[in-house]
Formats: structure tokens, sequence, C-alpha cells
């Protein structure tokens, strides 16, 4: 005879989630996109206090456990400036476009002339009287750091040089200038398993610094990031987590 499980429901419990992350902050409850995340795991560590037995001096008598933290681990794979500012704990902002003319610079050959709005890829150079047009493929080279004086050119070493450019719009992150501020998390999307929607909230909590940012490398950018859960006073009730709820559609 051949074995068959007896199963009192005809749910198979199965699981596989596929969905969006959204955050807001605590306070405002404003829930926008996060990022596309590639995984995200829960892990629960505690603490434990142990008496052990005096009366047979084996084992223990009584143990008490506590949780010590509650941690959801981001793979997280697009990166909007917030994001990035969230994981640098910096802060992020819009530079808007600018035309910038006679930035007054020291050049020297063969070393990048940093302007102060890098992106910009034509240039215009003179000399600090602004008598002489430098020529670019002659004099420098231009790069979106900053033009770039040559070896073979008219610009002399360590001579003082005025740059205009037009600086594009741009995102911009600076990192270790901001603060920690208490997120909140959504997650809603779909159970492939069945079929059914899901959705996941996280109440209230910080994220930690990025693991690893992939700055440069031959595949898409990564970062791992972790959110440690707080507990939530908001919520109240017999019954009801003070931590994370996850509701899963029949």
């Amino acid at each position: 005879m051949s074995f068959a499980p007896f199963q009192a429901s005809t749910e198979k419990h199965t699981i596989a989630v596929n969905g969006q992350f959204l955050w807001a902050d605590y306070a405002a409850r404003k829930f926008t996109s996060f990022a596309m995340v590639e995984s995200a795991d829960i892990s629960i560590s505690e603490e434990s206090e142990e008496l052990p037995d005096s009366y047979t001096g084996d084992g223990n008598y009584d143990k008490i456990t506590r949780v010590k933290a509650v941690v959801i681990d981001f793979a997280v794979k697009t990166f909007s400036p917030e994001v990035m500012a969230e994981m640098s704990q910096g802060t992020a902002s819009v530079r808007a476009a600018a035309t910038v003319s006679d930035e007054l610079h020291t050049a020297y050959k063969g070393s990048v002339v940093l302007i102060e709005q890098p992106g910009a890829d034509t240039y215009q150079l003179t000399d600090e009287a602004g008598t002489k047009t430098y020529v670019p493929g002659v004099d420098f080279f231009p790069t979106a750091a900053g033009p770039i004086p040559l070896t073979t050119g008219a610009i002399a070493d360590g001579s003082k040089v005025k740059v205009s450019y037009q600086a594009g719009e741009a995102n911009v992150v600076e990192w270790l200038t901001g603060q920690r501020k208490e997120k909140a998390l959504l997650f809603h999307g779909i159970n492939r398993a069945n079929g059914k929607q899901v959705v996941v909230e996280v109440f209230r909590g910080k994220f930690g610094f990025v693991d690893k940012y992939a700055l440069l490398g031959k595949s898409f950018r990564s970062g791992g990031l972790k959110f440690e859960c707080l507990a939530d006073p908001l919520q109240q009730g017999a019954g009801r987590s003070q931590w994370i709820r996850e509701t899963y559609l029949k």
C-alpha cells in the first residue's frame, strides 16, 4: 500500500513570494517605493538566563528567554538617492543645471582640474587674464571631473586658468552628514504558490550602515542593508504584534 499524508486542510501552505517594499517615516506613515529587493531575511536573536538545578546538580531548574533583536537583512538591487543616503547615513539632494563662468583654478600638466560641479563634458578654458583661449584636444583633455592639461599643450604647469562649463542636473549624496530616522516598512506582493496576495507590515525600526556597497563591478550594483525592528507602542490589543504582521490571502 502506498503512503499518502493525512492533511486536515486542502491548503498546501507553500510560500514563494515576490513583490515590492515601500517605506515611510514612522511619524508620517506616507509610504513610497523603497527599492527593488532581491531577498529579505528576518532573524530573531535572543538572550537567556538559566537557573542551575541545585537539587540534583544536573541541568537547569528554570530558564528565562527574551528577545534581544529582530533584524531584517535586505539584498538591495536598485538605488535611489534616498536609499543611498540611508545606506551611508547621508543626505540626498538634486543639483540643478547651471551655467558656470570663469571658475578659477590652478592647472598642472597631466592632472585633473577638478571643477566645483562635476559632470560637464565640454569646457572653455582661458588664462587668468582671459586673453588666451586654450583648445580642447590640443591644450587639454575633457573629463566629467574636469579638464586635464596636456603635457604637450600651452597651459603652463602651475598656472591659473579660468574654466567655464555647463553643469548638468545631478543627484548628489553626501555621506555621513545625516541622522537616522525611524522608519516603517510595508510589503505588498503575490504568493506565486497559490496566486494570492500578500501584505507584510513592519511597524517601526531603523536602518544601519550598508554591509557592503558595490561601488564598482562587472555586474549591477548591489548592497546589503540591515533594518532593526523596534517595538511599536501604537500597536495595542490582545494578540496584536508590535513588531511585524504578515497577511496571506487564502
